[in-house]
């Protein structure tokens, strides 16, 4: 399995984030509790929470394989609940949350301790989707933005030939499901069929999941999304599907910025607003000096268009940025 050791999960990409560094990786944070002040935080050690992104014991979202391999500790053992014998690691999997009702024996029948059974499932993590990230997409990525930074910086009229552009869209909308906030129509619809149902069940400190997952909407949330970005990364699912749709029918225009004014960037970098003509527009500032617009594209359109923008625009979309952030935005 591919698998990483890595318990910070970043929700945005430090390659990413990357664009915006300074010195030895710091980034200028402006948090909007804080609106104005800027402070510098390492690009290591924001925007992410730990294990994010691992499936765990106990989990509805874990597989065969996953249970097979978090449940290894204790399947030398008969494990009992409820007068059953758990016979599967996935029976073991559905029951966990009523681990301290089970009852471990050994072939004998005398009873095993479950304290050291437990720490030991606790300590497996499976990290197949942090790791997948990085194999299929952020790995590449300061390479794309050196490619982007030098064809578009360097280009003589206001459209280019188009290049890697099913390496951009799935980077987008990975990022766009991926940020603090994710895909904004699954937010919606997610929040409007389960809010009143669950956003008022508190789960207890000692049963959460990760400790900001406060109540049941968070929880399920959580799983869902983690589910997607599984079947993304093994190109199925919902948000596989988004991106074949997004490929046939949208493209994507560059803005540089060439005054004093920089892009910003946030928390959720990646999403789609709505423009004063009511046409759907996708963001992501790629740097600094660039932004990425996405957009309907015409049938047979291989170019990608660049416009240099003045100062005023610049604002104008960092107004738009910023307000989507969901924590903070970073600054040049």
């Amino acid at each position: 399995m591919n698998e990483t050791q890595a318990k910070y999960h970043h929700l945005v990409p430090q390659t990413y984030m990357s664009a915006w560094a300074h010195g030895n990786g710091t980034l200028n944070i402006e948090f909007l509790r804080s609106p104005g002040e800027i402070v510098e935080r390492n690009k290591e050690r924001i925007a992410g929470i730990t294990d994010f992104h691992s499936i765990k014991a106990g989990m509805p979202i874990c597989t065969e394989s996953d249970a097979n391999i978090i449940f290894e500790p204790i399947l030398p053992y008969i494990v009992e609940y409820e007068d059953n014998v758990l016979e599967s690691p996935l029976d073991m999997n559905k029951y966990y949350y009523d681990f301290e009702n089970w009852v471990v024996k050994r072939v004998d029948g005398s009873i095993v301790s479950k304290k050291s059974i437990k720490r030991e499932i606790e300590k497996i993590k499976i990290k197949d989707i942090e790791s997948n990230w990085s194999t299929k997409y952020e790995n590449n990525w300061a390479l794309q933005v050196a490619k982007i930074e030098s064809t578009l910086l360097n280009a003589s009229n206001d459209s280019i030939a188009m290049f890697d552009r099913e390496y951009l869209m799935k980077f987008f909308i990975a990022l766009d499901w991926r940020g603090f906030s994710s895909n904004q129509f699954f937010e919606k619809m997610y929040k409007n069929l389960t809010s009143n149902l669950l956003g008022n069940i508190e789960i207890p400190l000692n049963e959460r999941i990760l400790p900001s997952l406060e109540t049941a909407f968070d929880e399920i949330r959580h799983f869902l999304l983690l589910n997607f970005y599984r079947q993304y990364l093994n190109d199925t699912g919902v948000i596989f599907k988004e991106m074949i749709a997004n490929l046939k029918h949208t493209n994507f225009h560059f803005f540089i910025a060439d005054g004093p004014t920089k892009f910003i960037t946030s928390d959720s970098p990646a999403f789609t607003y709505m423009r004063e003509d009511k046409n759907l527009v996708g963001l992501l500032p790629i740097t600094p000096r660039i932004l990425m617009a996405k957009g309907k594209c015409k049938k047979d359109d291989n170019i990608y268009y660049v416009t240099h923008i003045t100062d005023k625009a610049v604002k104008n979309y960092n107004d738009i940025i910023r307000s989507n952030a969901q924590e903070f935005i970073i600054h040049s």
